[in-house]
């Protein structure tokens, strides 16, 4: 019977990656979620805003790659997104079949009040830890994003 091999370093680190940002994905979702929900907005909706408003807007296309959804769900969600007054729509010249949309006043005074109140929690959070271990843990949390990203396109 052959021994079993113990794991390497990365390996036992990369478990306990998963076990530390799956404990703290769960908890920050839920509390954007309650934030969310307080100023009516659902997270899918608080995503789609935070799209909208750094990109100037987004064709439907665009939007539903950008929140990893098919076409069609991104359209119902922006379809009651509208009927809440928190985008708005139009239809460019050069492609009239296209559906160009854009956060309405009501959908980015929702949006930045969101922001506010959750960055006032980041800072709660952040307050024990000195600048320099503030900025190292950003970076990293950066870094990992940009790799996560880089290993979704490749696949």
């Amino acid at each position: 019977m052959a021994a079993r091999s113990r794991p390497s370093s990365l390996q036992r680190d990369a478990a306990e990656l998963y076990d530390a940002a799956t404990a703290f994905i769960r908890i920050y979702q839920f509390r954007d979620r309650n934030q969310a929900l307080r100023l009516g907005l659902t997270v899918v909706q608080a995503y789609a805003l935070d799209i909208l408003l750094s990109r100037d807007g987004q064709r439907l296309t665009g939007l539903a790659d950008a929140l990893q959804l098919d076409k069609s769900t991104t359209s119902r969600i922006v379809a009651g997104m509208k009927r809440h007054g928190l985008v708005e729509w139009s239809r460019p010249e050069h492609d009239r079949r296209a559906l160009w949309i854009v956060a309405s006043a009501e959908g980015k005074r929702r949006y930045e009040r969101l922001r506010r109140a959750i960055v006032r929690e980041n800072a709660r959070l952040l307050a024990s830890y000195g600048p320099a271990a503030r900025r190292a843990a950003i970076k990293i949390l950066r870094r990992l994003v940009q790799r996560a990203e880089g290993a979704r396109s490749s696949t």
